[in-house]
C-alpha cells in the first residue's frame, strides 16, 4: 500500500502513542483522521499535527458506543472519501490478582471497559472496509493510557495477538490484512523499569513497525515486537 495516498484513521489519538503515530505516518504524506474522547489531548495533538503542515482532522467522540464509532466512521469518509488504515490503540487493562475476593467481577469490569472501544473500532472500521469494497489494513497497537500508564505484560501481547491472528483470519476473504506491534517487554527480564516501555523512542519505534506492516502486502496475521536498540 502507498501510505502518501492513504487516509489512516488513529484511535485514542490523544495518548503519547496515537500522538507518536500521527507525526510519523503525516511525515510520510498520509492524511490523518484523529480520533478520541479526550478533547483536551485530542486537541492539543491536533494543533501539533497542524503547525507540522499535516493534513488532518479531528473528532471528539462523546462515548465508545458502537452507533457512536460508526458514525465517526461514517464523518471521516464524508470528509476524506475513504479509509485505508485503522491504527487500532489499545489501552491495556491491568489483571487483577486472582485470590483477591472480588477478583473474577473487577476483571469483568475491566475487560468491559478497557476492550470495548478497541473491538467496537476493529468491528465498525472491517465493516466499512467490507462495505466498500476496500482492502484495508488494521494495526493493533499496545498503547498506556495517558492519566493512568499500567505496564504492559506477556498476558496483554498474548491477548493483542489473539485479537490479531482470529481478525486476520475473519478477514482475508475481504482482502483485509490485520498486524499488530508490541513493545519488547522488558520489565519480565528486569532489564529495566517498566517505565520506559513506551518511552519517546519506543512509541516512535512502533509506528515504525506499523509503517512496515501498512507497506508490505505480504504481512497478515502477525505481531512484530519492537525493540529500541
Amino acid at each position: 500500500m502507498n501510505i502518501a495516498d492513504s487516509v489512516i484513521l488513529i484511535t485514542a489519538a490523544g495518548c503519547p502513542l496515537g500522538k507518536a503515530a500521527s507525526f510519523h505516518f503525516s511525515s510520510l504524506g498520509a492524511r490523518i483522521a484523529l480520533v478520541d474522547t479526550d478533547s483536551e489531548r485530542l486537541h492539543t495533538n491536533y494543533q501539533e499535527c497542524l503547525a507540522k503542515g499535516s493534513e488532518c482532522y479531528a473528532l471528539c467522540l462523546s462515548d465508545n458506543k458502537e452507533a457512536t464509532i460508526a458514525s465517526a466512521i461514517h464523518a471521516v469518509h464524508e470528509q476524506y472519501g475513504k479509509i485505508d488504515v485503522l491504527i487500532n490503540c489499545w489501552l491495556g487493562v491491568d489483571i487483577p490478582m486472582l485470590l483477591t475476593q472480588t477478583s473474577v467481577e473487577e476483571f469483568c469490569q475491566l475487560m468491559t471497559e478497557g476492550t470495548s472501544a478497541f473491538l467496537s473500532f476493529g468491528k465498525q472500521t472491517a465493516s466499512y472496509m467490507r462495505e466498500h469494497h476496500q482492502s484495508g489494513v488494521i494495526i493493533n497497537l499496545a498503547a498506556c493510557r495517558p492519566d493512568n500508564p499500567i505496564p504492559l505484560t506477556s498476558s496483554s501481547k498474548a491477548m493483542l495477538a489473539g485479537f490479531t491472528q482470529s481478525w486476520s483470519k475473519e478477514l482475508a476473504q475481504y482482502k483485509i490484512r490485520v498486524g499488530g506491534v508490541f513493545p519488547l517487554i522488558f520489565d519480565e527480564r528486569h532489564d529495566l523499569p517498566p517505565s520506559t516501555l513506551l518511552s519517546l523512542p519506543m512509541q516512535y519505534e512502533i509506528a515504525r513497525s506499523a509503517e512496515y506492516i501498512v507497506s508490505n502486502d505480504y504481512f497478515n496475521g502477525r505481531m512484530i515486537e519492537a525493540e529500541v536498540v
